[in-house]
């Protein structure tokens, strides 16, 4: 048989790879090719990695800063067993009633979750019953066929050591059967009748919870990440008359920085006007400084744990539209206040392009100097598409990008950020998605509410979040009656998050809505729950 070898005539140089005949000229043409094929786009990449992320979507690009999250069952946060009444109208009995859930967690991961509780759910009569209606009287708590939802006098006040696993009540918040005229201020905890409150915790992990009273306000002290209770009486703060919503930050040993919201000048005060004063304290809430105006509209306040730097998130001012300043101190909050002490003058970072119905824009902080704001902007009207912005800087606010990361076409309400010390920024919001279902129109019955949360690894300019749904359940269904009226109120005013000391998860008190009201019309009950999600890159 004649060899393959000898077969063709005049074909040049010829080699066999895998028996086959291939012509060494073209192989070698084709092997140059192939290697020019791969500088090139060694050089396209090295281009795109030297001039940043050219992609104005900033999402549709798989990098380093994506992180998902997996999400664990929600929990219903829970009453104490002895004061679980069948009787009293809840659809779920053995849960806690509330809302405007605020959380925070020591460095060892305990975290502690207070909300609103129902002023009007606390038996048929109240002290204030001209204005929440039902009969003149007391409240009662953990009262047996009294139709109260309460366990106590103060505020909720929930605890997890073992970081959000199972959830119980904090050391001294124990259950206090009775009305309110027979609370024992001595013994404080669970026994100093309270409304709303907020917490911080400070570099020593001691935990601060102050919990107004409508007319004042008290302060518990926990250390020991927050398993001790420290404060003994009732402690009584004796400033900031009618404050709304208090606001709290903690810092190194002790240094607590107090925002009031009193919607009015409290007699205490200097003769200064605003909605907004701040308070300082730098011996655990002893003792504070003089209040100071913090002239503006709604208003958060954040500080580092370890380091000075403290900053406050405002509306410029009380109006339909302007900007989202940031006001900082890089000694503490030091000064006889906020014009002439450590504090620096407001920079805006953002415009507001509507007015949000009750939106607080939300600042955070690490010990890196990474300082983000979040606000919702509502340039269509509060029923129209919602916008999500975020602020970020990385230099202890010095420079900021300012961005639109907007996830749905809908209501992107009440957004909440957390920064871990390595750069792990999470958002989180309420959402209501227009064009997640076929009902005709957008904010209309039945449209569902979700909460939404994502998280990036050091973002920058243009990045998007890509946001999951955290709960499978809806947090409230529009009613009738909300569409009627354009009523977006149904969650209230807020939620918050934290993020693990390590980064690798994050935790969220919320609010969801589960059957209707007994004592308030086109109300339904509201139940705070907690969900833990576990971060990957």
């Amino acid at each position: 048989m004649e060899s393959e070898e000898n077969s063709s005539v005049d074909s040049g140089p010829i080699i066999y790879i895998n028996r086959k005949k291939i012509d060494k000229d073209k192989l070698i043409l084709s092997i140059n090719s192939i290697l020019l094929v791969v500088i090139l786009v060694a050089a396209s990449m090295h281009f795109f990695v030297l001039n940043g992320n050219e992609n104005p979507e900033g999402n549709s690009l798989e990098d380093s800063s994506s992180i998902s999250i997996t999400w664990s069952e929600s929990q219903y946060l829970p009453r104490h067993p002895e004061c679980v009444d069948e009787s009293n109208g809840q659809d779920l009995p053995e849960f806690g009633i509330g809302y405007e859930p605020s959380i925070s967690i020591t460095s060892n991961g305990n975290m502690f979750i207070t909300a609103h509780k129902d002023l009007r759910w606390g038996g048929e009569s109240n002290p204030f019953f001209p204005v929440l209606g039902g009969e003149p009287g007391p409240w009662y708590a953990c009262q047996d066929g009294a139709e109260t939802s309460w366990d106590y006098w103060a505020s909720w006040f929930w605890a997890s050591y073992d970081n959000g696993t199972t959830w119980g009540h904090g050391e001294n918040f124990g259950s206090t059967p009775g009305n309110s005229f027979t609370a024992n201020y001595f013994s404080g905890g669970s026994e100093c009748l309270g409304d709303e409150g907020d917490i911080s915790v400070d570099a020593q992990d001691t935990v601060y919870y102050l919990d107004t009273t409508l007319e004042d306000n008290w302060w518990h002290t926990l250390s020991n990440n927050g398993t001790s209770y420290d404060t003994g009486l009732c402690q009584r703060m004796n400033t900031m008359a009618a404050d709304d919503r208090p606001w709290v930050a903690a810092q190194g040993d002790g240094i607590i920085h107090y925002l009031g919201n009193s919607g009015a000048s409290p007699p205490e005060c200097t003769g200064d006007v605003g909605r907004y004063w701040y308070y300082h304290s730098e011996d655990g809430g002893l003792t504070f400084s003089q209040c100071y105006a913090v002239p503006g509209g709604w208003s958060t306040i954040a500080s580092q744990r370890h380091g000075s730097y403290v900053y406050i998130a405002q509306e410029d001012a009380d109006t339909n539209s302007g900007e989202v300043v940031v006001r900082i101190s890089d000694d503490y909050g030091r000064g006889t206040g906020l014009t002439d002490g450590t504090w620096q003058a407001p920079i805006d970072v953002g415009p507001r392009e509507g007015n949000c119905p009750e939106g607080y824009p939300v600042v955070n902080t690490n010990e890196k100097g990474t300082v983000a704001v979040v606000w919702a902007d509502c340039p269509n009207g509060s029923i129209g598409a919602w916008e999500l912005r975020i602020a970020l800087s990385y230099d202890y606010g010095v420079n900021w990008s300012t961005w639109n990361v907007s996830h749905i076409n809908g209501i992107q309400m009440y957004p909440f950020v957390s920064i871990s010390d390595e750069n792990i920024v999470t958002l989180a919001f309420y959402g209501l998605d227009f064009e997640d279902g076929d009902l005709d129109g957008d904010y209309v019955e039945g449209e569902e509410w979700y909460l939404y949360a994502g998280v990036l690894n050091e973002p920058q300019e243009g990045d998007q979040w890509e946001f999951t749904v955290a709960d499978p359940e809806p947090l409230h269904i529009v009613t009738a009656y909300e569409e009627a009226n354009s009523d977006v109120h149904a969650l209230h005013d807020f939620f918050e998050t934290v993020i693990s000391e390590d980064g690798s998860w994050i935790g969220i008190a919320y609010q969801q809505n589960i059957g209707e009201h007994p004592f308030e019309a086109n109300e339904e009950q509201r139940y705070i729950k907690f969900v833990r999600g576990e971060l990957t890159k």
